[in-house]
This record gives structure tokens, C-alpha cells and sequence, in this order.
């Protein structure tokens, strides 16, 4: 594909944008480094062996503990913590689509101020409403799935066709969340709900 010049593969992403790598590598860097790290500190905790440790003392914790040991990175490091193999390959997977679509969409540093805010924003609600230790980039993912929701809506409202999978997937996985006792209820549907407000609150 000839695309602003430049010649190369094109291969559409689930919700839009282009998902190959070269392209990413010009139009979605911070997509592919936020991608990069997660694995890298998955990868690296793993081999160590202190997958377990360093859950525990990156994960997001209930607000209160936060507030009596100041321990305040837990609210950034969480978004790059995960459980599982499983839990990596799902939520990078989605990453790759949902921020090639929202980082080409925008700017880079628009993506980044996005996915940091909303990934606090859903910090903050974990540590409020969940007991036990929250990890994961799914909140500020969530977010960015909100966000591509509230555009295809709109464009399905203006009568507008749409190849996207936004609105199955959706529903899916909040059905997904609703059920499964070990997904993050919480940090799912803020992420959700924040990421499908902001740009309403942007338009005010």
C-alpha cells in the first residue's frame, strides 16, 4: 500500500487504522512501546522468578494502604503488571488494534496523555471499590475501547456504514467481566465509562 508516501503492507486493525509493523513503527510508536514494556517486565519477573513480588508490591492496593505506607507508584506501575500469560496476550492483542486505531486517529502524545489518564483514573476506582491487589493494562485499554464505541456509535447515528468490531466486542466482554469472578469488574466499566465520556466532556 502507498500510504503519505511511503511504501508497505497494510493490514487493517479490527477497528480501523493499520496494525502492520512498519506502519506502527511511523504512525503508532507509543502503542508499540507501551506493548514492549508490558512483556518485557512479564518476561523479565518471570525469568527471576519474582513474578509473585513484584505484583505485590507494584499492584494497585486499596486506597487506604496506599495513603498510610505512600506508596503512590502503585497507581502507574499497576498498568504494567500482569497475572497470566493469558492475561498478557488478551489485553496486548486489543492494545495493538485499539491503540494503532486511537494513536493514528490523533497524535502520539494525545495517546499517551489518554492511556496515562485513564489508566490513573481507573487506579483510583480499584483502589477505592476492590479489597484485594489490581493489576493490569485492561483499565486504560477499556478506555480506549470506550472511546472508539462513542465515535462508531455516532457514525452509525449520522448514518454512516462501519466495518468495525467495536460493538460486538463490547458486549462481549462486558458480559465476560459480569461473570467471570476474576475479572476486574471495576476496572473494566471505569475504564469503559471514562474512556466513552471523554470525548463528550471534550465537546462541552
Amino acid at each position: 500500500m502507498k500510504n503519505r508516501g511511503v511504501v508497505m503492507n497494510y493490514y487493517r486493525g479490527a477497528f480501523g487504522g493499520v496494525i502492520s509493523l512498519d506502519y506502527m513503527k511511523k504512525y503508532s510508536p507509543v502503542t508499540l512501546i507501551i506493548i514492549a514494556v508490558n512483556v518485557i517486565i512479564f518476561l523479565i519477573s518471570n525469568v527471576l522468578g519474582i513474578h509473585r513480588d513484584i505484583i505485590s508490591l507494584g499492584g494497585m492496593a486499596p486506597i487506604e494502604y496506599i495513603f498510610q505506607t505512600n506508596e503512590y507508584w502503585r497507581f502507574l506501575t499497576s498498568m504494567f503488571i500482569h497475572s497470566s500469560v493469558m492475561h498478557l496476550v488478551f489485553n496486548m492483542v486489543i492494545l495493538m488494534h485499539a491503540g494503532a486505531y486511537f494513536e493514528q486517529k490523533n497524535k502520539s502524545k494525545e495517546f499517551l496523555q489518554f492511556y496515562i489518564f485513564t489508566g490513573l483514573f481507573v487506579s483510583l476506582c480499584s483502589g477505592l471499590f476492590v479489597d484485594g491487589i489490581s493489576v493490569g493494562a485492561s483499565g486504560a485499554i477499556f478506555a480506549l475501547l470506550g472511546y472508539i464505541l462513542y465515535y462508531d456509535l455516532l457514525a452509525r447515528k449520522r448514518g454512516y456504514g462501519s466495518n468495525s468490531i467495536i460493538l460486538p466486542l463490547v458486549v462481549v466482554n462486558v458480559i465476560i467481566t459480569l461473570l467471570i469472578p476474576q475479572v476486574s469488574t471495576v476496572g473494566h466499566l471505569s475504564g469503559l465509562f471514562i474512556g466513552y465520556y471523554i470525548p463528550l466532556w471534550l465537546k462541552k
